[in-house]
This record gives structure tokens, sequence and C-alpha cells, in this order.
């Protein structure tokens, strides 16, 4: 697989969501869905696309330090569709969820990308979001060990 097969994607995907002129969007690879942006990118070396949602601002008052510790038990502990992968923004500090997606998979399964965006990745942002807010109020100190987390769809 190649960029020009990435390229043919996106251009399916702006067709689809109405988006408009598929360069312009190859060059910014933000979109607005919603109140979520998300982000697209072609990983060349690794054949994949990489879809990256801004789970958004963490409320005041937060334990900074409880919230790594959940997102990184979360990665751990994650088997679902797609291996969702949660980080920090390097800039702003929002927790983003990550998914890894191999261009294979979407040319050979006839998967259109604008699917896996609106009907797999922005449904469990919300469930997402919600799970870090309810782990996090129901956090014990920050001496003690967060609760465990299994898979999510």
């Amino acid at each position: 697989m190649s960029r020009e097969d990435y390229v043919e994607l996106v251009q399916d995907l702006c067709e689809e969501l109405e988006l408009g002129d598929a360069g312009e969007f190859l060059e910014r690879s933000l979109l607005q869905v919603d109140d979520t942006l998300v982000g697209l990118e072609y990983l060349e070396e690794r054949d994949e696309i990489r879809l990256l949602a801004d789970l958004g601002e963490i409320e005041e008052g937060v334990d900074r330090s409880a919230m790594l510790q959940l997102l990184l038990e979360f990665n751990l502990g994650n088997t679902s569709f797609y291996l969702p992968t949660f980080s920090l923004h390097a800039e702003n500090h929002h927790p983003v969820l990550a998914y890894h997606i191999p261009l294979q998979a979407l040319l050979d399964d006839d998967v259109e990308l604008s699917f896996v965006l609106q009907e797999q990745l922005l449904p469990v942002l919300d469930e997402w979001k919600a799970r870090l807010r309810d782990a996090l109020a129901s956090a014990p100190p920050a001496a003690d060990p967060l609760p465990q987390f299994g898979s999510m769809a």
C-alpha cells in the first residue's frame, strides 16, 4: 500500500462527509466533528492510519497524577478493535485517544474511513470520557492504586 491509497481514502472521506477539497484537508489533517477535534495521519513506516481524538480539557481540581496513571492502565487493559491508545497532548495536556488502523484492512475489507470515524470512533468517545471522569471521581488518594479496567468496545 502507499500514500496514494491513503489520499484516495481521504478523498472518499471528504466526499462522504461533504467536507469539500481533500487537498486542504490533507494539509491540515484536522476535522471538527460535533464537539470533538479529530486528527488524521498516515504513518508510512507502519502503513496505517492514525485517528487522534482530543477528549477535551480536564476539569480543575482533577489529580493529574491519578489521571496519567488511569490512562496508562486503560492502555494496558484495552483489547478492543483498532487498539485505542491514550496519551496526553504535548501542548495543551488534554487526554487524547488514538486509533491505529492498518491501511490494508480498510482496503481489503472495503471499509469506509467515514464509517470508522462516525460509527466506531466517535460513539465510544463519550463512553471513554465518562469512564475517565467516573474513575477519577472515585479514585482514592494518590498513594493508593486506581481500580483495574478491562477492555472496552
